[in-house]
């Protein structure tokens, strides 16, 4: 893959759900026309298409030019001429263990190409199209030689998806407990799952070596729904003060939400969504974790991805820069798309560094930063640190602020770092009288 290059912007599209729209004027509509070189994107007139042709260019003929490769390798593979290491069609002959047969190999990497461009564009057609290829690619090769189980989670979120993803990733982290799991057996079950509980214990995920993409899909999952919980309840108290029939609050609830998951939770009361509200907080806090002993480096390039978005490591090792790289390009379109998500965690990072901020000052001024040789970072750059670090302890105060409703200055969050930085205060202050009444106690020893 390493003809595949990307820039920043090809993660950042619109925000909210897929839509298929007008490439040039993001309209939407029943008619629009498909671009017949990529058939990748959409216009809603021959004029925009043609205003929108320069930057749409050179996407298209890569796109039809990984089709036509494509293709031709399907043809390779379907009339191959038959030797003892060459099936005549492994489309026939070798189902479910397709890597295994070298003459399949070009085309497995064609469709993968294909599959990264047709991403790129990031319309509802193309990423569905990505994941069909996909999906059929595992059939193909149940053992997923090409690492595909590592993209389909967050494509799946991209496409609201979401019961599917938890399936999938729930049938990787337990499909095989013992290692005796025949890939080659096509009797066996293969992503068999349906219909898992979202809201179980996430023991199945956070084992030994959990696989990081897939915690990531999973947090956003949890994210998506968290978000949708506090619109649901920001919903709620607005409709309360209204006079609407019930059959109109009822539509108006849904179309506050993103995730299909979520028209469950619109039938909870009040107090039970709370304490769904609650599950989720727990379920994100231990997956943030998780993601941090993972791979130290995820949560901080979250936050400033550019350079990692640019990049496409041909290896990478477990923890290691380049594996971060990869699960964020797999992934930071959905955290893009997803509205909220990105917003709590800013929120929730927002508050550590108001929290921290008087610890900070006193760990610049304490002897072991004035008497370095300058190697230690700035007040700056350490509460940029100890922020995203310390994020996952502040989600509740995020969580908080999501659901209210006042004044800017009465926010929980701002309540609690008030609270906090008197109760700061307090212990200086008693600090320094502990001080005093040391050193009231030494001039005492010396007159005696």
């Amino acid at each position: 893959m390493a003809d595949i290059t990307s820039t920043a912007s090809d993660y950042k599209g619109i925000v909210g759900p897929l839509r298929n729209r007008c490439a040039h004027c993001l309209s939407t509509g029943p008619k629009l026309l498909r671009c017949t070189g990529c058939l990748a994107v959409h216009y809603c007139s021959r004029e925009h298409q043609a205003a929108h042709w320069p930057l749409h260019k050179s996407t298209c003929i890569k796109i039809k030019k990984a089709r036509t490769k494509l293709a031709k390798e399907d043809v390779k593979v379907r009339n191959a001429t038959e030797d003892f290491v060459t099936p005549a069609n492994a489309f026939e002959t070798h189902v479910g263990h397709f890597w295994g047969v070298l003459s399949t190999r070009d085309y497995m990497r064609a469709r993968i190409a294909l599959v990264m461009k047709l991403l790129i564009p990031g319309t509802l057609g193309s990423v569905s199209e990505a994941l069909e290829h996909m999906r059929d690619m595992l059939r193909l090769c149940r053992r997923d030689n090409m690492g595909l189980r590592e993209m389909v989670p967050a494509v799946m979120l991209r496409l609201d998806l979401d019961q599917e993803c938890y399936d999938f990733v729930k049938w990787w982290a337990t499909c095989d407990p013992d290692g005796t799991y025949d890939w080659g057996d096509m009797t066996l079950p293969y992503l068999n799952l349906h219909g898992a509980d979202v809201f179980e214990d996430l023991g199945f995920l956070l084992g030994d070596y959990p696989d990081l993409n897939h915690l990531v899909a999973i947090l956003l999952l949890k994210m998506k729904l968290l978000v949708d919980i506090h619109n649901l309840k920001i919903a709620r108290r607005i409709l309360s003060r209204s006079h609407l029939p019930f059959e109109l609050r009822d539509k108006i609830e849904l179309a506050v939400v993103r995730s299909p998951l979520s028209t469950k939770l619109q039938k909870e009361a009040t107090e039970s969504l709370s304490q769904t509200e609650s599950t989720l907080l727990n379920h994100i806090r231990r997956l943030g974790a998780a993601i941090v002993e993972a791979n130290g480096n995820f949560m901080f390039n979250l936050f400033d991805p550019d350079e990692a978005l640019c990049c496409w490591p041909e290896a990478y090792s477990t923890g290691s820069w380049e594996e971060m790289a990869v699960a964020l390009k797999n992934s930071y379109a959905v955290w893009w798309e997803t509205e909220g998500v990105l917003s709590l965690l800013n929120d929730a990072r927002a508050c550590a560094a108001r929290d921290s901020e008087d610890e900070i000052k006193d760990m610049i001024e304490g002897e072991k930063f004035k008497s370095g040789p300058g190697s230690y970072p700035s007040a700056k750059e350490l509460l940029e640190d100890v922020s995203v670090n310390r994020i996952w302890g502040y989600l509740d105060y995020a969580a908080e602020n999501a659901s209210y409703l006042g004044p800017w200055s009465e926010r929980p969050s701002e309540q609690h770092t008030r609270a906090n930085k008197e109760s700061w205060a307090r212990a200086e202050e008693e600090d320094a009288e502990f001080d005093d009444l040391l050193d009231d106690d030494a001039w005492s020893d010396e007159e005696n």
